[in-house]
């Protein structure tokens, strides 16, 4: 039996995929603990599995209340900023929790919690959860909106591009970074995305070929896996939206993250798209509508996708890949609105692979899109297909033999 630390960085789509892994090496008879916001210790309770608080509810309250946290280009800044002022915590929580974990597996912006496990010589698997994350000239991530065009550039023009990301990254995050890592004896890092984001003792991308295809040019020790998907018996759905499901058509479900408060336009856009085009909308998002419902619509703060999807006709979201996978898995068409983040590659792969479309943040452009996704035999048949290859033999297993074989690497440092 090994003694395992799961510690995630980020939103639900960054720790749910966790918890899934989690449960596979608990159902071997391993220790699992999580080191992890409060806001989340709740969800790994739900889970069985024991957790140590890294920082307070207030400070993932202030993150997640940032309106800035999903503005273009500035949301991911906010995302580095709320991963140096956690430094200090993950610090106190993880010396006062560590004890003799024998493998550490964290998400891609979880660098506190590495260079912890680093210091202290216990091996490290780090997961990335989106393609977004790896850099390839032969199928270059797109990194925002009106970003697809780099992706079409010349060679020297993407290096050039990445050149000019380099230099403002090493120098806006890695000072910080290294200070923390200065004082627990360990080497700086000199390059963010070399020295960071894919140096570990395992690298596990989470996203099957046919969505990221593999690039000679990925990191040699990079692995692939199939999306985190539980196999686990659909969950009940809540009485008063089992009711209204069974009342009419299927619904059209709108979403826009499981951290987002900022729902207001959103939320109208889909009423005004939904009488446009007819039939029926379910709103999921913590933020109550600022309208009266009328019968064509429903809200709920809440809900498995897993359970709900199949009982859709399709779903509009902001393009997070939990919500991606999921939206696979049940077979449904995407309308994929981005606002930051890995957001615009994932609607691009989505795109490129025939299961929905891209959408602006408007009504004319969103009730036209969704109106071609419904009609569309094309995307019907892509559709099905990604359920197909979602649902086929997963490789869950040898991700948890490969954690397995790192966590009985002795340790290198005392």
């Amino acid at each position: 039996m090994k003694r395992i630390l799961f510690s995630p960085f980020g939103s639900e789509g960054d720790v749910n995929p966790l918890l899934w892994l989690a449960g596979l090496l608990a159902a071997r008879g391993h220790e699992v603990e999580f080191l992890l916001t409060p806001h989340y210790g709740p969800l790994a309770e739900k889970h069985g599995f024991r957790w140590h608080p890294m920082g307070t509810e207030e400070d993932f309250q202030r993150m997640a209340n940032d309106p800035a946290l999903w503005r273009p280009g500035i949301g991911t800044w906010r995302v580095v900023q709320a991963m140096h002022a956690s430094l200090p915590a993950y610090k106190k929580s993880f010396e006062s929790s560590v004890g003799n974990f024998d493998l550490v597996i964290t998400t891609s912006f979880s660098l506190a919690t590495a260079a912890l496990a680093e210091a202290r010589g216990i091996p490290r698997l780090m997961l990335h959860l989106q393609p977004m994350c790896l850099r390839s000239r032969r199928d270059l991530p797109v990194p925002a909106a009106g970003g697809a065009w780099l992706c079409r550039a010349p060679g020297f023009v993407q290096d050039a591009a990445y050149f000019c990301v380099d230099a403002i990254l090493n120098r806006a995050v890695l000072p910080p970074l290294n200070r923390f890592r200065s004082e627990l004896g360990i080497p700086v890092l000199r390059d963010f995305y070399r020295d960071a984001l894919m140096r570990a003792d395992g690298l596990a991308l989470l996203a099957p070929e046919w969505f990221a295809p593999p690039q000679p040019d990925w990191p040699e020790n990079l692995r692939q896996f199939d999306l985190p998907l539980s196999s686990s018996t659909p969950k009940p759905l809540p009485e008063r939206l089992s009711a209204w499901l069974a009342s009419g058509k299927p619904p059209v479900l709108w979403t826009h993250g499981s951290a987002n408060i900022h729902l207001r336009e959103a939320q109208e856009m889909a009423r005004d798209v939904t009488e446009k085009i007819g039939g029926r909308a379910l709103l999921v998002g913590k933020t109550a509508p600022g309208f009266n419902l009328p019968d064509t619509l429903f809200h709920i703060p809440k809900v498995p996708f897993e359970s709900v999807f199949p009982r859709c006709r399709a779903v509009v979201h902001h393009g997070g890949i939990g919500t991606t996978s999921k939206a696979f898995a049940a077979g449904i068409p995407q309308l994929v609105i981005p606002l930051a983040h890995d957001q615009h590659d994932n609607a691009a792969r989505i795109e490129r692979l025939g299961a929905g479309l891209e959408g602006r943040s408007n009504t004319r452009d969103a009730t036209r899109k969704l109106r071609t996704i419904l009609a569309s035999d094309t995307i019907a048949r892509g559709v099905i297909k990604c359920r197909n290859l979602a649902s086929a033999s997963s490789r869950a297993s040898s991700l948890a033999d490969w954690a397995e074989t790192l966590a009985a690497d002795e340790p290198r440092r005392a």
